[in-house]
């Protein structure tokens, strides 16, 4: 079914995973990753089956080499100076990234001034300068601001830039202080090969901007380079909902053209086999280079690599274990690519592409010859992807199918014409501005399909992030259905009421999201209700445009697989709890409301109650003595506020938060909303049970909160 190599590349991915995830000492898997590898070579020795031993060593060295490569290598003075102003020198090593605001350099650092002290120092930093810097690779630079250690993901599921930047061996960014100068000290400090790439990449780039301007030239640069920097927003988005996002990569498709038109080229000269595939690597290699060695590039032209030494070895192609070593040297290189969203997806279209595509051919014979192929192409590359894209993006495109089945034939034409301008333009300038100027209809064409697939109704559908071992079971479904299409495997009622059967017992799960300021806590029950806590929010979110709700606590619901919300229940009606609410509310059918009832002036508040009513959603004031029922054993008690209300105290919306006490089993947790002392002194003073297994702080940890007498009276653990 599979070459040995895929089973050892899908071993040493998963080690990776487990590796990253696990709490075992790096000595641990050492141990076991020898003990693995030594017991691999016994039975090959005594002649026995070594396949067992031989993939255990494969997952737990993977396991150890993540471990051994999770944070970029950097001077201990590097990361001791996070958080602080720092001024920088060093060298920028790869192709700047130019954007519509920013540019962004990537500097191997060679010394460091900060707090006072000048040291050297060593490690890869992202810098962020002004859009109008000129800095071009191989610069040598000086440069002041900031050092910060990037974020890691604040919720479940959701990206994380630590682990992005660390994939790629950045371990720290630098943000400039404002009006702070850039110094170049000297130039041409690069390596001459990727010296030669970025002029090459930059003059393609200047030639297609100059004859088609706008949008055009934008989407050309990013068709053909990779070069996303000058796409907008809103044809990013029309790309996005209408299932062609993939068009603004360069991927596969683009290292295939480039190797089959040195081949045809060669053929066409009578070059001999030998030069002839030397040529083509090494073009392949320099195009690779050229758009910044992402994983779909990298991926591409390491199996292009094994294809061309196929014949030279005199070995068969095999692609699919093409596929699976190319895979295993990316995460051997760089073991945290496994997390990529573009490594993932780049694999899953080309094992679909290989695996899926051929069968689905021989099953719509009912098609054209001329669309059968195309059709099964576009079909398994979705088929594949699905999952992932849900996972990652939080939404499936309906249209997609569609879309795609217009836009990669234009696309198949671009590709090569604007290549073949490329070249012109290198050699005569003008002819080159002048034929990339005929590229501009049909680029134009790549744009109308995106914008009108975009705008029709469900082009892109919000779904909840399928689970991992959701995701496992698809992929696991998918292979024996496909299997099952050959006729190598036959699928029996046992295996189907097994694979149902194995499902975890629900168990009670309270996440506390991050939400920026305020609070927001997603509590799901054993019997599947749900209950929602505040939706976070940021105080002057309303003056600065940014929706947490949006932005942050839907798609974190989402991660969490939500379809409902049972109970909404807001502590107090300030804005960093109730801003985020309203996307909630828009996004989710919910089944009741409650709050202090408690009247604010926070923007968000009266939009909050409008929209309750508008959907006729039940609304209840939450007073002392209510109990929330979310079945199967797990109810919430609530202890405040109480008739009549608290008045007078230094900040009565505050008094008169919610404060409920959810209790499952032996399980107790209590969430006090923003109340302070005095509240607290009340609930203590009328003999209130507050003893509970976790306490949410009341009022984000401040000093007006969480008395000594009241910590002891809770006695959390």
């Amino acid at each position: 079914m599979f070459p040995p190599i895929a089973w050892i590349a899908a071993a040493f991915a998963a080690g990776i995973a487990l590796g990253r995830w696990s709490v075992l000492s790096a000595w641990i898997w050492f141990v076991a990753s020898t003990g693995s590898v030594l017991a691999a070579v016994w039975c090959v020795y005594i002649r026995r089956p070594a396949t067992a031993p031989l993939l255990a060593g494969a997952a737990t060295v993977g396991a150890l080499w993540v471990m051994l490569h999770a944070d970029p290598a950097a001077a201990p003075v590097l990361t001791a100076s996070f958080g602080r102003d720092v001024t920088l020198a060093g060298v920028v090593v790869r192709p700047p990234q130019r954007g519509s605001e920013h540019v962004r350099a990537v500097v191997s650092v060679e010394h460091i001034d900060s707090a006072g002290r000048s040291s050297p120092a060593y490690g890869l930093v992202l810098v962020t300068l002004p859009q109008s810097s000129d800095v071009l690779y191989g610069d040598h630079i000086v440069v002041s601001g900031r050092l910060v250690r990037p974020p890691p993901a604040g919720n479940p599921g959701e990206f994380s830039y630590r682990d992005y930047l660390a994939s790629r061996g950045i371990g720290a960014v630098l943000y400039p202080q404002r009006h702070a100068n850039v110094h170049v000290m000297e130039h041409g400090l690069a390596t001459p090969i990727l010296a030669v790439a970025d002029i090459v990449r930059r003059r393609m780039t200047s030639l297609l901007q100059a004859a088609l301007p706008g949008q055009r030239g934008a989407l050309m640069a990013s068709l053909l380079l990779g070069d996303d920097g000058a796409i907008g927003p809103q044809t990013r988005d029309d790309f996005a909902r209408s299932g062609l996002l993939h068009v603004l990569v360069v991927s596969g498709a683009q290292v295939g053209l480039v190797l089959a038109s040195v081949l045809w080229l060669g053929r066409l000269l009578r070059v001999p086999l030998l030069p002839a595939s030397g040529v083509a690597a090494a073009v392949t290699l320099f195009f690779a280079l050229m758009t910044g060695w992402v994983p779909s590039v990298a991926r591409a032209a390491v199996m292009a690599l094994i294809g061309l030494a196929a014949p030279l070895l005199r070995r068969g192609r095999d692609v699919h274990a093409a596929l699976a070593v190319a895979a295993l040297a990316l995460l051997v290189s760089q073991p945290l690519l496994l997390f990529d969203a573009g490594f993932q997806l780049s694999f899953a279209a080309t094992w679909g592409l290989l695996y899926i595509a051929p069968v689905l051919a021989l099953h719509v014979s009912a098609l054209p010859r001329s669309l059968r192929s195309l059709f099964a192409m576009t079909v398994a590359a979705q088929i594949a992807v699905g999952p992932l894209l849900a996972y990652h993006f939080l939404q499936i495109s309906v249209v997609g199918l569609a879309a795609n089945l217009i836009v990669i034939p234009l696309v198949a034409l671009l590709v090569p014409a604007g290549f073949a301008v490329a070249v012109v333009g290198a050699v005569i300038p003008t002819l080159g501005v002048t034929l990339a100027s005929v590229l501009g209809p049909p680029a134009d064409a790549v744009r109308w399909t995106a914008a009108v697939f975009a705008r029709l109704p469900l082009s892109a559908v919000p779904v909840e992030a399928p689970s991992l071992l959701g995701i496992a079971g698809f992929y696991a479904a998918l292979v024996v259905t496909v299997e099952w299409l050959r006729g190598r495997v036959r699928v029996t009622r046992e295996a189907i009421v097994t694979a149902v059967a194995a499902t975890v017992p629900p168990q009670l799960v309270i996440t506390f999201l991050d939400v920026g300021q305020g609070d927001s806590i997603v509590v799901q029950a054993p019997s599947g209700r749900t209950m929602l806590v505040d939706g976070g929010g940021e105080v002057e979110g309303h003056l600065t445009g940014y929706d947490v709700g949006a932005r942050r606590l839907v798609p974190a619901l989402r991660r969490l697989h939500l379809r409902t919300i049972d109970i909404m229940l807001l502590s107090h009606p300030h804005e960093d709890h109730v801003g985020g609410l309203i996307a909630a509310l828009q996004n989710f059918p919910v089944g009741l409301v409650l709050d202090s009832g408690f009247e604010h002036p926070a923007p968000s508040y009266p939009r909050f109650l409008r929209l309750v009513e508008a959907r006729q959603i039940p609304y209840r004031l939450a007073r002392r003595g209510q109990r929330l029922d979310l079945g199967d054993g797990t109810a919430a008690a609530v202890l405040n506020p109480r008739d009549p209300l608290i008045v007078g105290s230094s900040s009565d919306v505050h008094a008169n938060s919610v404060v409920a006490r959810l209790a499952y089993g032996a399980t107790s947790v209590l969430l006090t909303g923003d109340i302070e002392a005095l509240t607290e002194a009340i609930l203590l003073g009328d003999g209130t049970d507050l003893h509970s297994t976790v306490l949410k702080v009341a009022h984000h940890g401040s000093a007006t909160s969480s008395t000594p007498v009241f910590l002891d009276a809770v006695a959390p653990r």
